[in-house]
């Protein structure tokens, strides 16, 4: 009786241009992005980043909003050049250090 394997090796020697002479296991693309493999461009983390970043904006420009509401004087152009000076100082010195 013999027994036979079912499914052909997967493992393979190919050459890549980057490192030569590389011995590669092939993947199913679809098992390894189930799998939370190692795929680039997986719809789920990158969806989660998305989020994130959307969540993280709208939190910011809720709490601009509140604290414009709670002084209005922030958006006197006045205060505006004076504390985009200010910023802009700070930026230069930062860079300025050693």
């Amino acid at each position: 009786m013999e027994i036979t394997n079912p499914k052909p090796s997967s493992k393979r020697l190919l050459f890549d241009r980057r490192y030569g002479w590389v011995f590669d296991e092939w993947k199913d693309p679809s098992e390894e992005a189930l799998a939370a493999g190692r795929g680039m461009f997986c719809i789920v983390p990158l969806t989660k980043a998305f989020l994130k970043t959307a969540t993280n904006s709208i939190d910011f420009v809720a709490r601009s909003t509140v604290k414009v509401l709670e002084k209005p004087d922030l958006l006197d152009p006045r205060q505006l050049q004076a504390s985009l000076k200010d910023q802009f100082s700070r930026v230069t010195n930062i860079i300025q250090k050693p």
